[in-house]
């Protein structure tokens, strides 16, 4: 069975020709990297414009008003990409050719998935590999990404290929119209490629080492996650870890296919594996990491004898769904239900129609409202393997004067998750921080 790696690089890694000449070298260094997948340029600097955003002012530009004055940005941009790099065709008649066909397509998905198309073009002739199109791998029907005939279709027009480069981020319906996969998508595409050749690993390579314990604008100089699970990647995903679309892992947790997130421009650090399963013997700490989010509403009813009135929760979470609130959590006791809500739900007067609602529908004693919440997840796969891990939990925030407005313990043992004020949300993160990591270093 061949040895087969798929290495995707960010935006980062495909904005000038000097991270180009980097990423070749990394793929270069070693054989099993057979598979890439390229993303359209990123920022070279802080407050540089990522091509795709310019594509997605093209696309209104051309779309709406027939005048495709940003092209001539981004054709300068890819000029300035290639002007050092030895390639066997012409960029300019390529852009040419391209400013064409997003006349004659017409469509927002073809005009901005023209970012991944030109760098992984550049990108195989560089490296002398293969270059195959997207289009005629990753399947869509409709608007969604059809994960079963994507595949199907991969599986099969891969079989006998290897040293290719394969634009990420879109793909196409069974018809050939181009569609785009949400923000981020590149890493999707990684992921179904990796499935579909069944890579011993994907490389995910960004600009960053890999996850870190907790956010470095919080923390300072937190550690480097070296290794943790699909469940754990999930957990810290849904609370703003962003090193992943949070999509990638569900082609590859069947296959058993871990994912390494690397650093193009430090790539001597292994970065952090992430695995369906990891044994305890591999574990150094208690917890994982720490994410968490800014701006929650809090919302606690109180109604006596509320366990005999039969639904009460499917009820109020009834009424939510009507008025297209999502909740994220709904931690209850005895006589109490509490629903924490991202606030940006509850604007143009959402709050108050659904404590109306709540109220003429459910007749609860009281209704308690707190806004200005931030959600703290603590994860880790052995937190409850520890006897004394609440109480560390709790002495660490008692400590450090916080005051603690909700608790929901997953069941599945693999996160806490903890509601403070917004103004405490950074001296929580440090708190439970210092107590877990630092103190056992």
């Amino acid at each position: 069975m061949k040895k087969i790696k798929v290495s995707k690089f960010g935006g980062t890694s495909m904005a000038t020709s000097d991270t180009i000449s980097q990423v070749v070298r990394i793929i270069k260094s070693d054989e099993e990297r057979k598979f890439v997948v390229a993303s359209a340029p990123g920022k070279r600097f802080k407050d540089d414009i990522k091509v795709t955003d310019l594509l997605y002012q093209l696309a209104d530009e051309i779309i709406h008003y027939k005048s495709p004055d940003t092209f001539l940005i981004i054709k300068q941009r890819f000029l300035d990409i290639t002007k050092h790099l030895s390639l066997t065709f012409s960029m300019e008649h390529l852009l040419d050719t391209v400013l064409e066909e997003m006349f004659l397509h017409h469509t927002l998905d073809f005009i901005v998935s023209r970012g991944e198309y030109l760098s992984a073009k550049i990108l195989a002739d560089v490296l002398d590999f293969e270059f195959i199109d997207a289009k005629d791998l990753i399947r869509f029907r409709g608007s969604k990404l059809d994960y079963t005939l994507t595949q199907k279709t991969a599986r099969k027009f891969l079989k006998e290929k290897e040293n290719v480069v394969i634009g990420g981020f879109y793909g196409a319906t069974p018809s050939g119209s181009i569609k785009i996969l949400t923000r981020g998508g590149a890493d999707v595409t990684g992921a179904l490629i990796a499935r579909a050749v069944s890579a011993k690993v994907y490389e995910n390579w960004t600009d960053t080492d890999g996850f870190l314990m907790a956010d470095p604008r919080i923390v300072e100089n937190p550690h480097l996650i070296d290794v943790m699970t699909y469940k754990e990647l999930r957990a810290l995903s849904f609370m703003g870890a962003s090193v992943l679309h949070s999509d990638t892992f569900y082609p590859l947790i069947k296959a058993g296919i871990p994912i390494n997130a690397r650093n193009t421009f430090n790539p001597s650090c292994v970065g952090t594996f992430i695995y369906d399963y990891v044994p305890q013997s591999k574990s150094k700490n208690v917890i994982t990491g720490i994410a968490g989010l800014n701006n929650f509403t809090l919302i606690i009813m109180e109604k006596h004898l509320m366990n005999e009135d039969p639904g009460f929760d499917r009820k109020v979470l009834s009424i939510c769904e009507k008025l297209d609130i999502m909740v994220e959590h709904f931690p209850n006791g005895t006589d109490t239900f509490s629903m924490m809500i991202e606030s940006k739900y509850l604007t143009d007067d959402k709050k108050d129609l659904l404590i109306n609602q709540i109220r003429k529908q459910m007749k609860p004693d009281t209704i308690e409202v707190l806004d200005n919440i931030s959600l703290i997840s603590i994860v880790g796969r052995n937190m409850m393997t520890n006897k004394y891990t609440m109480l560390k939990l709790f002495s660490a925030l008692v400590n450090t004067n916080i005051t603690l407005r909700m608790i929901d313990y997953g069941s599945n043992g693999t996160n806490i998750v903890i509601g403070v004020d917004d103004i405490d949300f950074g001296y929580a993160i440090n708190a439970v921080y210092n107590e877990f990591i630092r103190g056992e270093h």
